[in-house]
């Protein structure tokens, strides 16, 4: 994968870190084929916000039916973790994974939290999106971490020892996790996170963390 446009606007380190992504987003993961990878970020994409007076249906309404690749109940799953995620109680937490388990789940949001800020980048600039990669034949690795935690956050955790809980909230997803810090990485601080003054952006760091909060709050955000 080139982004061949996007090199134009951002740093190399960005770029990488996208291509990371997309070498990897159709390949098999722990729980999900390379097709159903796919089938997750097309969902991604066709995801809308929704009017105030139109509320998505309850997830005990959606049902084990496919489509193909996904079932409709995955299919609105993917819709609520991509545009409204506060609305994911504890509770509505607790049915999905009765129905999905806790490491499809973590897998199905890791591969979401990817797509999304990819694609949000290439809309702000006026860039077309990347072409989805090609799905990658193989087994998936039934890949679940060692030494989890509960109460970070909903789904098991590796234990914070000093990170922010965000970084681990879906480290039971550990590859994806791993793939989805690295855009974090690359996207907000850089090599500078524990410096108090960056010069490596445009904007200086009291700037980007008011952005950050603002957007926080705007998605009702857990953390």
């Amino acid at each position: 994968m080139e982004f061949t446009a996007l090199s134009s606007f951002v740093n190399k380190e960005i770029v990488d870190a996208f291509k990371i992504v997309w070498d990897n987003l159709g390949a098999p993961g722990a729980w999900w084929t390379g097709s159903q990878r796919i089938a997750i970020a097309n969902k991604v994409r066709t995801s809308e916000p929704r009017p105030l007076w139109d509320r998505p249906p309850s997830i005990d309404e959606l049902s084990d039916e496919t489509d193909g690749v996904l079932t409709f109940f995955e299919l609105g799953v993917v819709e609520r973790v991509t545009v409204q995620p506060s609305s994911i109680s504890l509770e509505i937490y607790e049915r999905i994974v009765e129905r999905m388990g806790e490491d499809k789940y973590a897998e199905l949001a890791s591969v979401v939290s990817q797509v999304v800020p990819i694609d949000h980048l290439h809309d702000a600039l006026g860039l077309e999106k990347e072409n989805l990669p090609v799905t990658i034949g193989g087994d998936i690795s039934r890949e679940r971490p060692d030494g989890l935690v509960d109460g970070v956050g909903f789904l098991p955790t590796l234990p914070t020892e000093g990170l922010p809980h965000v970084a681990v909230a879906l480290s039971l997803a550990l590859a994806d996790n791993a793939r989805r810090m690295l855009l974090v990485r690359a996207m907000y601080s850089g090599e500078s996170f524990d410096e108090m003054e960056w010069t490596h952006r445009s904007l200086s760091r009291p700037q980007i963390e008011l952005v950050a909060a603002r957007t926080s709050a705007l998605n009702e955000c857990f953390y």
